[in-house]
């Protein structure tokens, strides 16, 4: 339904709406941390996750999308139906980017994050929280990015844009699993700039501010390049290889490095000066207790 817009002012209607819609909500959270109504989520340390979104940034998606983790709370769904019904919306995300409306895809996107943070809040408000949960999510976190950035990937197709998506897309999973290993050793392992809510807001913008450029400088043509998308798509293949690059330093620097192996002795024996001891010769070497501690 066009309202009696046309194209171009369905563009202007679209963005002012996209903006307002997050822009207001944005600058009554931050009246509220100055009032002290609000408070800011702590900054995470060093290794446990550097992000590019600032603290007020987050704490105001998160105060955004409290009402819907409320009322998937309430419903008494479980945490993997939000997940899942998540991965059914990165699904229709791809589709709506690799067919070319991108301003339906920002809107897919979003909800996908939206129902990312819901499927956690569900699980620890119902003490549902398992490993078993905690797999499938992530599973599907990755199932979810390979759709974001597939769905660049076949609209860019025979582009130079093609291959910043496919770098993108390459790296973001290189940083989720330098993350998942760093962790199955011990260590946090979420060091770097781009997280996942980092990639999905990035795009989720570049996608909603898209449309009202392209159609100015390109007309309503079938397949325009949407500029703001392709730079953005740039920046996040830049930034998804430092953020890799970074994790995978961070983790290397704080992992044991492999013992040096023993000096093996010549065939012709030990040195002149030294004597073959044998197990038979000292007690300690027999499983007795070695009286030197």
């Amino acid at each position: 339904m066009s309202l009696g817009l046309s194209p171009a002012q369905m563009d202007v209607a679209f963005l002012a709406g996209f903006a307002g819609f997050f822009t207001i909500p944005f600058l009554i959270y931050t009246a509220r941390v100055l009032l002290g109504v609000s408070t800011l989520p702590p900054p995470r340390p060093r290794g446990a996750g550097r992000r590019l979104a600032v603290p007020l940034l987050i704490g105001y998606f998160y105060w955004l999308t409290k009402p819907m983790c409320r009322l998937a709370v309430r419903s008494g769904q479980s945490a993997s139906f939000f997940t899942t019904l998540g991965l059914v919306v990165a699904f229709l995300t791809a589709i709506a980017i690799a067919t070319g409306h991108f301003a339906l895809g920002a809107v897919l996107l979003i909800a996908t994050g939206a129902l990312d943070v819901m499927d956690g809040e569900v699980a620890r408000a119902l003490h549902l929280s398992s490993p078993r949960g905690a797999f499938f999510d992530s599973t599907i976190d990755r199932i979810s990015d390979g759709l974001m950035f597939g769905g660049c990937v076949v609209y860019y197709a025979g582009t130079v844009v093609m291959y910043a998506a496919l770098v993108a897309l390459v790296m973001s999973f290189v940083i989720s699993y330098s993350r998942s290993r760093a962790e199955a050793l011990g260590l946090a392992g979420a060091e770097g700039l781009m997280q996942r809510g980092d990639r999905i807001a990035m795009l989720a913008i570049a996608l909603g501010f898209s449309p009202l450029p392209a159609h100015r400088m390109e007309g309503f043509i079938a397949h325009p390049l949407y500029v703001v998308t392709a730079v953005a798509l740039f920046l996040m293949a830049l930034l998804n290889t430092g953020t890799a690059v970074a994790r995978i330093v961070w983790t290397m620097d704080r992992l044991p490095a492999p013992a040096t192996p023993p000096r093996r002795v010549g065939a012709g024996g030990p040195p002149r000066g030294e004597r073959r001891v044998s197990a038979s010769s000292t007690p300690a070497l027999r499983g007795q207790p070695n009286q030197a501690g």
